[in-house]
């Protein structure tokens, strides 16, 4: 999203001193020295025109003592606090200038300012439920109200209405619009038009509005650099390889005297030009750099490591490729005919449930089966039989960033069709709901859910419904203490300190994060800081448990959303880059946690939105798949695939996989649809905007060469999934664990049969099956690649 800081002109001066109309008013003032007034109001602008703002806010103060009915002084002090930061202070300054002229527009224009700058964060360019964020825009259509044609206003309201809940690519482009019918050609104006076409896929019209622009001023490097954007989106490489080198050619380099800052933030910039560039360069020519000059090239971090498998996107092949803004995923047996479909969503689209047609190709049946009604999409995306009846139900949480639209629980009727009973059920949820996690946290039989709440910073606790057993839920957070306020968006069952009962994770993108220790009598306890698992803590994304070290303990994954600047600079230094980067906690089996991935590859910046594991080689070590991007249009940002070395190192092996599907990924799930003895994966891929469409990818394994063991459960006192289920595998002196568990990472799931990869081991010594009852079984020498199923109890 633009920063309307690169639109605006610096406003009080704009106000207060070439305003005819303004900057020319005689200062409401008093009998008592009015000369010695109006010099030290002259004095404060002067200081305002200097940059010098302690000496403003000390000569205004000089003006008020004077004379506190001087309004112009309190609009200068209260943009002098906003300026540095001081927020609040701002706002009563302004409040105080609005009080003694409530007809001018300056203070309410500033006063709206200070809400709409209020919330600003890491997560700026996304939607807040905000109050501060509905104030502003108020009190920006209060003054367009009463001055139609104030373009700065009109400028903030179409920055804002892409700000609110859900956000309106199409208002914004009115505001812009009805700028440009009273002053024809402004070029704030007009990039901002140019802007929301971009994220409403108007490419055509967008490229053709910028490139009018740029011939005006093509030393302007943002526009340029959105224009090589719409070009590639519409595969005009050329043009977008054009577009980055104008946008590169219009940085201005700074002297090797400034300030170190200044030339960082320059290297930076010209490095996300340069990344762009590249990935124009590779899609017109398929190599790199070619004949391109040393000016434009960029020089990345070696890639030390190989995939020891390969990828294919059979997604165009098999029809699984929807092109939406795609989201979570869920991989299960829903009709009961042995073989894995695939659900799939995305925000404000229909859902699609592909049938496996034994492993040949897919079928989207969702509208045969009722699961397509009520075309509101949705974000994470499950699925668990959460009434015990043999078939796999799904859930989906909406609406996020885009608002409040309440949750959808589909319940499969065992014949072939899906019925909608989350309000019924009472899990609809309306507040703004992000991920969600199944488990059975007290142990009764049924599964439980917990979902993510208050991202979009309403203050929403997330919700703790508690299954009843007779198809309906309770929420029961503030008992259990997780009713957690903050802006949470992953959040993971799992049973981190083996005492039997599932533990809780939460994320949160605004601040630390919570590890909630279940006490066994339905309740839990926050052990966040006894734990040491914080961190991030700003911009923390989605999470999930798994053994990554093969220890019998679990460890948890927490990724990081990073500026796409730290993305592309660890991409050049081979290191950590910005404030948040991904954690891997490992379990050190004492209830304490050390973060492994602090200095290694795996703590790369990036903007991972979603998370996903799994065995990609069968080695015997789980992998980790990235899924990135970001709200801003320019952000081209490839998934990445780190591969287990062991050690707790994990490497980058994404281009040799061919696993890098470059867009803004989220959900990932994993699965052998095909059964032919390896993972595949499925990734979700859309942005943020209503335009900023991609297509979702399948990619088949093409196979390893190690061995492996399958193992299904199916509960009977306990959950039919046997979600909660630990396995313990051994082999010599190879030993693995894994828990079954649905809501992973972006609320996705992957299969529950649990694969083991074993290398080169022929057999299997041990299998240990407990399950959330307590009940342990242990079945012995076992032959390898195949699929064992078991039943609780049996």
């Amino acid at each position: 999203m633009p920063n309307l800081s690169y639109f605006a002109p610096f406003v009080l001066l704009l106000f207060l001193s070439t305003s005819p109309s303004i900057g020319q008013a005689k200062p409401t003032q008093t009998a008592v020295d009015s000369q010695k007034v109006t010099r030290l109001y002259r004095q404060a602008l002067s200081h305002i025109s200097n940059r010098d703002p302690r000496n403003a806010a000390a000569t205004f103060r000089q003006v008020i003592a004077i004379d506190s009915t001087h309004y112009e002084s309190w609009l200068g002090l209260g943009e002098v606090y906003m300026r540095v930061g001081r927020i609040d202070e701002a706002r009563t300054y302004l409040q105080r200038a609005h009080q003694l002229a409530p007809d001018r527009i300056e203070a309410r224009f500033q006063l709206a300012q200070t809400y709409m700058k209020a919330d600003n964060a890491l997560f700026s360019a996304v939607p807040t439920k905000s109050s501060n964020k509905q104030t502003a825009r108020q009190l920006f259509e209060e003054i367009i109200a009463d001055h139609p044609n104030h373009i700065p206003s009109r400028m903030m309201l179409g920055e804002l209405w892409m700000m609110v809940p859900p956000p309106d690519a199409q208002r914004a482009l009115n505001q812009y619009e009805s700028i440009l019918k009273f002053k024809p050609g402004d070029p704030s104006a007009t990039a901002g038009a140019a802007a929301s076409r971009l994220r409403l896929g108007q490419l055509q019209i967008a490229a053709d509005e910028i490139s009018r622009l740029l011939e005006k001023n093509p030393r302007d490097t943002h526009i340029s650099l959105l224009l090589g954007t719409a070009y590639y989106r519409m595969e005009e490489y050329q043009k977008a390889i054009d577009s980055y080198q104008l946008s590169i050619d219009a940085l201005t380099q700074p002297p090797p005297q400034a300030p170190p800052q200044l030339i960082q933030q320059w290297t930076r910039r010209r490095h996300v030009r340069q990344w762009n560039l590249r990935l124009a360069y590779l899609a017109l020519h398929g190599e790199y750099p070619g004949d391109l000059k040393a000016q434009y090239q960029i020089h990345l971090a070696p890639v030390t490591e190989e995939s020891p498998v390969r990828f294919t996107d059979v997604g165009p092949l098999f029809g699984v490729d929807k092109y939406d803004r795609g989201r979570g995923s869920a991989w299960g047996d829903y009709d009961h005919d042995g073989d894995l479909d695939l659900f799939t969503t995305g925000i404000h689209t229909d859902h699609a449930l592909y049938r496996n047609e034994d492993g040949a190709g897919f079928t989207d049946i969702a509208a045969a089966v009722g699961l397509d009604a009520d075309h509101l999409g949705g974000w994470g995306a499950s699925c668990a039989d959460f009434d015990n009846d043999g078939w796999l139900d799904i859930y989906i949480t909406r609406d996020a960033w885009e608002g409040g639209t309440p949750n959808a629980l589909f319940k499969n009727r065992g014949d072939g069709s899906f019925a909608e009973v989350a309000r019924l059920a009472g899990v609809d949820d309306p507040d703004a709901s992000f991920t969600h996690t199944w488990g059975d946290y007290d142990g009764d039989g049924f599964l439980d859910l917990y979902v993510a709440d208050g991202v979009t910073g309403d203050g929403s606790p997330n919700k703790l419904f508690h299954n009843q057993g007779d198809g309906s839920f309770v929420d029961v957070a503030s008992v259990a203490g997780v009713a957690n306020r903050g802006k949470t968006l992953g959040v993971a069952f799992g049973d981190y300190d083996d005492d039997g009962d599932l533990d809780l994770y939460a994320s949160d993108v605004g601040g630390p994060n919570t590890l909630y220790r279940n006490e066994g009598d339905g309740t839990f306890s926050d052990v966040t800081s006894a734990a040491g698992v914080s961190e991030p803590n700003a911009g923390s994304y989605v999470t999930f448990f798994f053994d990554y070290n093969d220890d019998g303990h679990l460890d948890f994954f927490v990724g990081a959303f990073a500026y796409y600047a730290s993305f592309v600079e660890s991409q050049v230094t081979g290191q950590a880059a910005g404030p948040s980067a991904p954690h891997l906690y490992r379990n050190n089996g004492d209830g304490t946690f050390t973060d492994v991935a602090a200095g290694k590859c795996l703590s790369r910046a990036v903007g991972s939105m979603g998370a996903g594991f799994g065995d990609i080689d069968y080695d015997g070590l789980i992998d980790i798949y990235l899924s990135n991007g970001g709200p801003n249009f320019p952000r081209l940002e490839p998934n990445l695939l780190y591969r287990n070395k062991g050690d707790d190192d994990f490497v980058d092996i994404t281009t040799s996989a061919g696993v890098g599907h470059l867009g803004k990924g989220h959900g990932v799930s994993f699965a052998d649809y095909d059964r032919d003895g390896d993972l595949d994966l499925y990734a979700g891929v859309g942005g943020h905007y209503p335009g900023d469409l991609w297509h979702n990818s399948l990619y088949r394994n093409e196979g390893h060469g190690n061995h492996w063991l399958v193992v299904e459960v199916q509960g009977t006192t306990s959950n039919w999934n046997g979600i909660g289920t630990r396995l313990r595998v051994e082999s010599g002196d190879f030993v693995q664990e894994a828990e079954i568990s649905s809501g992973n990472g972006f609320g996705c799931t992957n299969s529950f049969p649990m694969e083991f990869g074993l290398g080169q081991r022929t057999r299997v010594d041990l299998l240990e099956i407990r399950w959330p009852t307590g009940q342990t079984e242990i079945h012995r020498d076992l032959a390898v690649d195949q699929v064992l199923r078991f039943e609780e109890g049996q």
